[in-house]
């Protein structure tokens, strides 16, 4: 019985340790950006050896794409955790918007290495990289045209957009909002200034 507990502990075990390497290598990409940071700094953080980092990942750019991969799937998640179908009015799709927005702006407040990392130093590091991005930020377009798609069909908004293109332009409204909300003085103030304006914005420029 010890041994088959011990087998079903180990995957627990392996997890944990790549949750310690991949915090550890988001401070060290946020502080020295992606180019300037080796192996060592990512083992010295945890006082372990280069031999021990290659058990869990294959090089530096192996975590890179780790920690990018953790920082988009936590937006989508949350794009992906309501339900585009809920609404059946311009209001309530209006608030729905703003509680979306005001989400999303929050994983980047809440921890400050997120932004820096994905908008910056993700940036031309490997075309590999720049084309899991895309995927992934395209992923996070489809997820939100439900919700332009949901107001087509229920007539409070425009039978004429074009949901997929609309999308994508969100999509990259965000980015700039994120940006903004990361250099701001009152980070909180300016997240409601932007969740606010763009829900208008996918109110009054669409309905």
């Amino acid at each position: 019985m010890q041994g088959k507990s011990s087998k079903t502990a180990q995957p627990d075990k392996t997890t944990q340790k790549r949750a310690e390497i991949l915090a550890a290598a988001m401070d060290a990409f946020a502080e020295n950006g992606y180019h300037a940071t080796k192996i060592s700094d990512i083992a010295q953080r945890l006082g372990m050896g280069h031999g021990t980092f290659y058990r869990y990942f294959e090089n530096k750019l192996d975590i890179f794409i780790s920690v990018i991969d953790l920082i988009i799937g936590k937006v989508a998640s949350i794009v992906e955790s309501d339900y585009p179908t809920a609404t059946n009015s311009a209001g309530e799709y209006h608030q729905q918007i703003i509680r979306l927005g005001e989400r999303i702006f929050e994983v980047f407040r809440e921890d400050m290495r997120f932004g820096p990392i994905l908008f910056y130093e993700a940036l031309g590091v490997d075309p590999a990289l720049n084309a899991r991005m895309e995927a992934l930020l395209d992923a996070i377009a489809q997820a939100t045209e439900l919700y332009f798609i949901n107001g087509v069909k229920k007539g409070f908004l425009r039978q004429d957009l074009d949901t997929l293109i609309l999308s994508k332009a969100i999509t990259g409204v965000l980015v700039a909002g994120v940006r903004d909300v990361m250099s701001a003085s009152d980070p909180e103030a300016v997240t409601k200034r932007w969740s606010r304006t763009i829900a208008g914005l996918m109110i009054s420029g669409m309905s």
